[in-house]
C-alpha cells in the first residue's frame, strides 16, 4: 500500500506545480498585447518538466522497489521455496538445466 501512497503524492505534487505556474499566466490585453514572454514560458516549461519528469523517475523506482518487496514477501510466506524451482518428484532437487539428477 506504501508505493500506492507515494504515487499518489507525486500526482498532487504535480497537480500542485501546475496550479502555481497557471497563476502567473494572465490573458491578453484588449489591444492584444500580452506580459507573458517568451522568458517565461521557456521557464515554466523547464519547471514543468522537471517536476514531470522527477517525479516519472520516482514512480518507477516506486515501482521496482514495490515489486522486490511483494516478491521478498512471497518468498517469506512460502518458507523460502520457490515453487518453479522444485523437481518433477517434487522434492526440490534440482541440479543444473534443470535435471534432477
Amino acid at each position: 500500500i506504501v508505493p500506492i501512497v507515494m504515487a499518489g503524492v507525486l500526482g498532487i505534487y504535480g497537480l500542485i506545480v501546475a496550479v502555481i505556474l497557471t497563476q502567473a499566466i494572465r490573458p491578453p490585453s484588449s489591444g492584444g498585447y500580452t506580459t507573458y514572454s517568451m522568458y517565461n514560458g521557456y521557464a515554466h516549461m523547464a519547471a514543468g518538466l522537471c517536476c514531470g519528469i522527477s517525479c516519472l523517475a520516482a514512480g518507477g523506482t516506486i515501482g521496482v522497489i514495490g515489486d522486490a518487496g511483494v516478491q521478498a514477501f512471497g518468498l517469506k510466506a512460502s518458507g523460502g521455496k520457490r515453487s518453479w524451482a522444485l523437481g518433477s518428484d517434487g522434492d526440490g532437487d534440482v541440479g543444473l538445466g534443470g535435471n534432477s539428477e
